[in-house]
């Protein structure tokens, strides 16, 4: 049962967080709820549970007319033509990667909360903005529009990579993201049902977790 799955998942973090030293900062559990009935959320919003992350516009819109006290987050690549319907229906981006959608937001003046997606491996089957670029990026939002709530990867699987090596990149250009902008909120969106563990001992503020509470 995935209620059952999510409340072990919990109690994993918790007990991971004070192994290592991690309990003054909060991890956010996102549930990604792709291809799950609106019943399914029904439920875990019964056990209290009210985070979502969607990939589908479709289904994202469905979910928060649905479900409008969830947050529900957007979590993939974003295509211009469905970016008003997006930011009509997330209480938070996910996948930031151009200084025009930015510019979209400010013109819109929309009251979400964005995360800046990097492509911290460079891996060409991954979106998001290339590590080097990252500080142009910021610096065009906060004289733009705002600061982004913070930072968001989806690490390569490829076999040449490492996780630990990734995630720390992410913590160091989060860190000097933080001394850069004192007001910057330096959030982590980083690990999923493969990688969470790896990703909270270097940071993580939020998992976007899906298989791991479905088994899809």
């Amino acid at each position: 049962m995935y209620l059952d799955k999510l409340e072990s998942l919990n109690q994993e973090i918790t007990a991971l967080q004070k192994n290592y030293g991690l309990d003054n900062r909060k991890v956010e559990i996102m549930v990604v709820t792709k291809n799950q009935s609106n019943d399914t959320v029904t439920q875990l919003m019964e056990y209290k549970h009210n985070y979502f992350g969607e990939n589908r516009v479709d289904e994202l819109k469905v979910k928060k007319q649905s479900f409008p006290s969830a947050r529900f987050a957007f979590i993939a690549p974003i295509q211009s033509r469905k970016f008003q319907t997006i930011m009509d229906y997330a209480d938070e981006i996910h996948s930031i990667r151009r200084k025009k959608e930015i510019k979209i937001m400010s013109d819109s003046s929309w009251d979400g909360d964005y995360f800046i997606q990097v492509n911290i491996d460079n891996d060409t089957q991954k979106s998001g903005v290339e590590f080097a670029e990252v500080a142009q990026l910021i610096a065009y939002a906060e004289k733009e529009y705002k600061l982004p709530k913070g930072l968001m990867c989806i690490r390569s699987l490829s076999k040449d990579s490492n996780s630990s090596e990734s995630f720390e990149k992410m913590k160091e250009l989060n860190k000097a993201i933080k001394q850069i902008y004192p007001n910057y909120m330096s959030k982590l969106s980083m690990g999923m049902s493969n990688d969470y563990r790896e990703a909270i001992i270097y940071g993580a503020t939020v998992v976007r977790i899906g298989s791991k509470i479905f088994g899809f």
